[in-house]
């Protein structure tokens, strides 16, 4: 069975799914105690994924995928993903909007950080040697689409370097850095 983008970004075929619930994200936020009751077990994001036959750290592959997040906070902090390095350090990254309102935040070697806006219609490379991280500050899910070489890996220990926290604010937002 082919695999197929929908218009909503959903991936459909011989597709594998993984999913992040908030609690994974509770260490990586600013406020980790904000958490209500239960909340925890609440499904953040999922990834879907072409199953393309490529295997993991197979030269010349490429991956192809699609990250959704849900829309909302946790306290005042939007949702996020967790972010990674690549193993494979010095490999970039594609991303493209498909649907929602979101930020990608770039950590450099440096210290120094970027957010840049996502949303339908925007394409972002990611450079290799840059952890990066999606963050959904619209109403409604984010949906991203990917490419990666087979031989990139993810290395999540990179989460703990981002030190942005975007924040809701009435109507917007503002970046709090820790």
């Amino acid at each position: 069975m082919d695999t197929r983008l929908n218009t909503d970004g959903d991936l459909v075929g011989d597709v594998t799914t993984g999913e992040t619930h908030k609690g994974a994200l509770r260490d990586l936020m600013l406020a980790p105690e904000s958490f209500r009751d239960g909340e925890q077990d609440d499904i953040a994001y999922w990834v879907e994924s072409d199953h393309n036959g490529v295997e993991q750290g197979q030269s010349g592959g490429l991956f192809f995928g699609v990250s959704h997040l849900h829309a909302g906070t946790v306290g005042d902090e939007f949702i996020f993903t967790r972010g990674h390095y690549h193993e494979a350090r010095d490999t970039g990254e594609y991303y493209w909007g498909l649907a929602g309102d979101g930020l990608l935040l770039l950590h450099f070697d440096d210290g120094n950080e970027k957010l840049l806006p996502i949303g339908p219609g925007i394409v972002r490379y990611i450079p290799g040697n840059v952890a990066h991280r999606l963050i959904n500050i619209g109403d409604d899910t984010l949906s991203v689409g990917a490419v990666w070489q087979a031989v990139s890996g993810h290395d999540y220990r990179g989460a703990l370097v981002f030190k942005s926290h975007v924040m809701k604010t009435g109507e917007g937002y503002r970046v709090i850095n820790k």
